[in-house]
């Protein structure tokens, strides 16, 4: 299943539409933020051509039907204000999603009125039968985030990812596509 590069999802006060290069400045920025990338499983660029490649990797996800990132952006400003993206798992018709805010843009709403959108596109257009997510277990903000959209903790994961050489623990949280509906129902 492939999607054009130009397709797009909007909800009340943004635009998710597929990165472009004039994103990148705006995701440099972000890193340049302190503590910014101790939650990411990829560490802060030292120059902005290092943001070239993901770019170009993410289309080609993108075009092969793996992965769909997305650039958030107000709705009336076009400001930028993050990013999100759904990928496949190694288990069927389970996709994983992912999502930063701008420092600049955080406690706003914006990523909870993001992550509930990208579920719409997994349940409905992807046909997800789960959607999970990690979070590190320090970051309230995005494991708030997560609960607010219906996913429910499913397992503890002692060595989540490494940083600096140091294990950095994750819960992972996730929703089935019937909860989903259920909620959308309510």
């Amino acid at each position: 299943m492939n999607f054009p590069r130009i397709f797009e999802i909007k909800t009340s006060r943004c635009r998710l539409r597929a990165p472009t290069e004039e994103d990148i400045p705006h995701v440099f920025s972000a890193t340049r933020f302190e503590g910014f990338n101790d939650g990411m499983l990829w560490d802060a660029p030292e120059r902005e051509e290092e943001l070239r490649r993901p770019l170009e990797d993410g289309r080609k996800a993108w075009d092969e039907g793996r992965a769909y990132g997305f650039t958030i952006e107000s709705l009336q400003s076009k400001k930028f204000i993050g990013r999100i993206g759904i990928r496949r798992t190694d288990e069927e018709d389970v996709w994983n999603i992912g999502f930063w805010t701008h420092p600049r843009y955080q406690r706003r709403g914006y990523m909870t009125e993001s992550v509930a959108a990208v579920l719409g596109f997994g349940f409905e257009e992807l046909n997800a039968i789960r959607i999970e997510a990690c979070h590190a277990l320090w970051n309230i903000a995005s494991e708030r985030v997560l609960k607010k959209s219906g996913m429910t903790f499913i397992r503890h994961i002692p060595k989540g990812f490494k940083k600096k050489d140091e294990w950095i623990e994750e819960n992972l949280l996730g929703i089935s596509s019937n909860d989903w509906r259920k909620r959308k129902i309510e």
